[in-house]
């Protein structure tokens, strides 16, 4: 018996199984993104967290001169 790969399973299902799974995907993402700035809202970032987070940044701002 041969084993399918997850890309062969998936296409195996129905096509309205599907699409079943890719809404219930995205509605999963969007709970998340929406939940995660609720609790951003709720629970606002400390200035000791936000400083930590500022040096473990690799960004550098540069500002540029005219000539």
């Amino acid at each position: 018996m041969q084993r399918k790969s997850l890309w062969g399973s998936y296409k195996a299902l129905a096509p309205k199984t599907r699409v079943m799974l890719g809404l219930g995907g995205m509605a999963f993402a969007t709970a998340g993104i929406l939940l995660a700035d609720l609790i951003e809202q709720q629970k606002p970032a400390s200035d000791l967290e936000k400083l930590e987070l500022e040096m473990l940044s690799p960004i550098t701002v540069v500002d540029h001169k005219k000539p």
